[in-house]
């Protein structure tokens, strides 16, 4: 098998993995195991590990540190967050409030969510109706510029 061959066949592994993880996320709100990306898509645990770093490492998907688990596929949450998203397919964990409207958006449902200022713990509401962020006066603030997310993706 020729260099182009490997490549391409590993480019197709990485996006059927990818695909999986997102549809996960999508109908059961939870990441795959990697047990069971292997057993569904017919693939060698080594073979999904390898591709959990390049995906990792392409910022498709965040590992947990130290570890193969998926911590975050974006907008999704594989932990509890602040940022519990309420749809009428399910419910989410979203990373921040930005990626809360991601999922509402990616999802193409209305959603909900409901966090606690962290400056004066008020309750703020973000909710999505028909696609549109309904009015509020509540403001979304990024502590660190978009520029710098990945220098530390887990602060941010």
């Amino acid at each position: 098998m020729d260099t182009a061959t490997v490549h391409d066949n590993t480019n197709q592994l990485d996006q059927a993995i990818r695909l999986y993880i997102y549809r996960c996320f999508a109908e059961t709100g939870k990441a795959p195991r990697m047990a069971d990306v292997a057993r569904e898509l017919d693939q060698s645990p080594s073979a999904v590990q390898d591709a959990y770093r390049r995906l990792a490492d392409g910022r498709a998907i965040v590992l947990a540190p130290g570890t193969l688990n998926i911590w975050m596929a974006h907008p999704f949450s594989a932990t509890p967050t602040p940022y519990h998203v309420q749809t009428n397919r399910g419910s989410y964990w979203a990373n921040c409030a930005w990626d809360a409207l991601n999922i509402a958006a990616l999802l193409g449902v209305d959603a909900q969510t409901r966090v606690h200022c962290p400056d004066c713990n008020t309750e703020l509401a973000l909710v999505i109706q028909s696609g549109t962020l309904q009015s509020t006066e509540d403001v979304i603030h990024f502590a660190v510029p978009p520029r710098h997310f990945w220098e530390n993706i887990g602060f941010t």
